[in-house]
């Protein structure tokens, strides 16, 4: 009887561990789209999107961050693990690594070139320089909501 009350309170537990990470993957998957939709109302009123500029503009702008994403997704990934096992890995997996974030880099400069060149395609030059603006001020934006939040919680 004394087993099955163990076993039976592990699964409690377990299952109150399952739901609250459910829960917290929801949340985090609540805020993205949050945070993705005050950005495209931020940016469209910041450089003055017509109906038609936002039409063309945000499925390229989209396709950018889509692709930009997953290097800084990578890069993090790289960086972790050189900080966990920098001590351990070899000097040929240390070489590549490093390499790899070197390369990263120069990918997301090309990306940033194409898709300027492709904003230029979609967009007058003086709202292509407006959205650079609006992208910087969103990420402050970002970071004061997100520093006003911590503090008061």
């Amino acid at each position: 009887m004394k087993n099955f009350k163990t076993i039976l309170f592990i699964l409690s537990i377990s299952f109150f561990s399952l739901s609250a990470f459910s829960q917290e993957k929801n949340i985090q998957k609540i805020d993205e789209e949050k945070i993705k939709s005050e950005k495209v109302a931020f940016l469209t009123e910041r450089v003055g999107l017509t109906v038609k500029e936002a039409q063309d503009f945000w499925p390229v702008f989209n396709e950018y961050e889509e692709k930009i994403n997953k290097l800084f997704e990578e890069e993090r990934v790289i960086s972790n693990d050189l900080k966990l096992k920098i001590l351990v890995l070899s000097e040929k997996e240390l070489n590549e690594k490093t390499d790899r974030l070197v390369n990263i880099k120069l990918e997301r400069a090309n990306l940033e070139k194409e898709y300027h060149e492709k904003y230029k395609t979609v967009l007058p030059a003086n709202k292509v320089a407006l959205l650079y603006q609006a992208n910087k001020e969103f990420r402050k934006h970002l970071m004061k909501k997100y520093n006003e939040k911590i503090c008061f919680e």
